[in-house]
C-alpha cells in the first residue's frame, strides 16, 4: 500500500539517467500484468532519442514532461497475439501493464507518468511512424521515467461515498 499511495504523476525530472536496468525490472513488472486469456500480446518499446520525446510532444499538449524525461516506455499491443480478436481486451491488458509499471517506477525512487495515446488519432499516427509500428501493433501508452525534481507526499484517494453494497445508491457500510 505505501508505494500505490506513493506513486504520483511526476512532470519534471532531474538530469540522472535512468539505467537500463531499472528500465528492464519496470518492463518486467509490466509483463507480470494480468492479460485476457493470458494473451499477453503487449509490446515494449524503451524509448531514449530525444528527437521522439519533442516530435510527440507537439502532438501531445501535455506531453510537456518528455522534455525532462530520461527514459520513457511506449507500450504497444501486437493485435495478432490477441486471443479473442477484436474485442479490445488489449487496452485492459496494456493498460494493467502499465499500472503495474507505474508503481515499480515508484517502488526503484523514480518519477513516472501515464502519457495516453489510444484512442488520439494524431498521437497513434505519430507514434506509428516514428517508432516504425508495423501494421498491427497499436500504440496504448508512454510511461516517462526520471528522478523527480521534488519530493510529494504520500497521498490517500479513498472517498467513501462511490463504494456501494449491492446496488448503486446504497451505501456500503464498515
Amino acid at each position: 500500500m505505501e508505494t500505490i499511495f506513493k506513486r504520483r504523476s511526476v512532470r519534471k525530472y532531474t538530469e540522472k539517467p535512468v539505467s537500463d536496468a531499472q528500465v528492464r525490472q519496470i518492463i518486467r513488472a509490466g509483463m507480470a500484468a494480468p492479460s485476457a486469456k493470458n494473451s499477453r500480446e503487449w509490446v515494449f518499446i524503451v524509448l531514449r532519442d530525444p528527437e521522439i520525446y519533442k516530435t510527440f510532444s507537439e502532438v501531445h499538449v501535455n506531453a510537456f514532461a518528455m522534455k525532462t524525461a530520461q527514459a520513457a516506455i511506449l507500450v504497444c499491443a501486437d493485435l495478432s497475439k490477441e486471443q479473442d480478436p477484436g474485442q479490445g481486451w488489449w487496452i485492459q491488458d496494456c493498460s494493467a501493464a502499465m499500472e503495474n509499471m507505474l508503481l515499480e517506477a515508484t517502488d526503484l525512487g523514480l518519477g513516472s507518468l501515464w502519457l495516453g495515446v489510444h484512442p488520439k488519432p494524431d498521437r497513434i499516427a505519430c507514434l506509428k511512424e516514428i517508432c516504425k509500428l508495423p501494421e498491427g501493433v497499436e500504440p496504448l501508452g508512454i510511461v516517462a521515467l526520471g528522478e523527480p525534481t521534488k519530493e510529494r507526499p504520500a497521498i490517500e484517494r479513498y472517498l467513501e461515498d462511490q463504494v456501494f453494497l449491492d446496488t448503486y445508491g446504497t451505501p456500503w457500510e464498515k
